[in-house]
């Protein structure tokens, strides 16, 4: 923790470039952390730099944690927008990912996060998973759309190499998701919270109105952001850095006075496909016009001859704005695949 504060409070002589709109704590489990130890993260960054008044500050939270006196604190350090960690109101899904938290658990936290009086509450939910059914589905994004959630994300089950899911994938100890089931039960989620007046903004987030994730949204609009701890990221929107990610190895680093971190230049090409993947994410889309005068004549004219490649009923060019739309939206991975090669 003390060399975390010692990163921010590092960035001092750069503090006047920037004036924080957002502060998230996330990447792993910040809830984990006392409130003091929060509180001295919270310190050093208003400290070291100018915080817009009305900062949207956001906390992560695994269900089990959000107790309500932990939230009673939480509050009281400025914290105005709590992420939860859910992803099923199935004990059985809940086992199957291995979290530690039961579907009460997740109902006990909803709870108490509004008792505390948050009003800007964010949950994740995971789907594609083979142990649910169509109905399940239904019943488990009807549970969220009842609550006083004013945000959801929302991933299909992704499967990373060398870990314990993938190996009993492997052992033949339990189905692989179907290919169909992920595309199906987007389709579903994104028509039942449509329903519910949340806004589709972009291919995993919902919101309600005016509950979007600012600070997610910055990621996606392509503005800079500082990463402080172990294996944080930041990014100037020409270069990017990331932390060595051993907490160890980070900390003696900085306590020798050594490199901590490695950067990249982005080359106008990896800037290309970044703002070309970003954009299309978001339910605004690639604005055309800034596309041209940012990237050139010439790689506005190789995109629009892309779409040649996908079916039309996948995207529509709007006031000068490429969308995809929400058929398109189901397949997006594809889609980008077929454009950019």
């Amino acid at each position: 923790m003390e060399t975390l504060v010692n990163e921010i409070c590092s960035q001092i002589q750069k503090s006047k470039n920037y004036k924080i709109q957002t502060i998230y704590f996330g990447g792993g489990t910040p809830s984990l952390l006392p409130a003091q130890l929060l509180e001295k993260i919270v310190q050093a960054i208003y400290k070291t730099f100018e915080v817009a008044q009305d900062v949207e500050c956001t906390i992560e939270g695994n269900p089990e944690q959000l107790t309500q006196e932990y939230l009673n604190e939480l509050k009281q350090l400025g914290f105005n927008r709590i992420s939860i960690g859910i992803q099923s109101f199935n004990d059985k899904i809940l086992h199957f990912l291995g979290r530690t938290h039961s579907a009460k658990d997740a109902f006990v936290a909803i709870d108490n996060v509004q008792k505390a009086g948050f009003d800007n509450i964010s949950i994740d939910l995971i789907y594609g998973i083979y142990l649910r059914s169509i109905e399940d589905w239904l019943y488990e994004l009807q549970t969220v759309f009842q609550r006083p959630v004013k945000h959801l994300s929302a991933y299909s089950l992704t499967v990373e190499e060398n870990t314990l899911l993938y190996k009993k994938i492997l052992e033949k100890k339990i189905v692989n998701t179907d290919e169909e089931q992920p595309l199906v039960e987007m389709q579903l989620l994104m028509d039942e919270a449509e329903k519910n007046g949340f806004e589709h903004y972009e291919v995993s987030n919902f919101a309600k109105n005016n509950y979007r994730s600012q600070h997610n949204s910055n990621y996606w609009n392509g503005t800079p952001y500082l990463g402080f701890g172990a294996s944080a990221h930041s990014f100037t929107g020409t270069s990017r850095s990331w932390n060595i990610s051993n907490v160890e190895k980070y900390c003696e680093a900085i306590a020798d006075n050594r490199p901590f971190f490695e950067a990249e230049q982005l080359t106008p090409e990896n800037q290309y496909i970044e703002a070309f993947l970003l954009g299309l994410r978001t339910k605004e889309g690639i604005d055309l016009r800034h596309f041209e005068t940012r990237f050139g004549a010439d790689k506005q004219n190789n995109l629009l001859q892309s779409l040649q490649k996908i079916d039309p009923q996948f995207y529509e060019i709007k006031s000068d704005f490429l969308i995809i739309t929400k058929k398109g939206l189901v397949l997006l991975d594809y889609i980008t695949e077929k454009l950019i090669t």
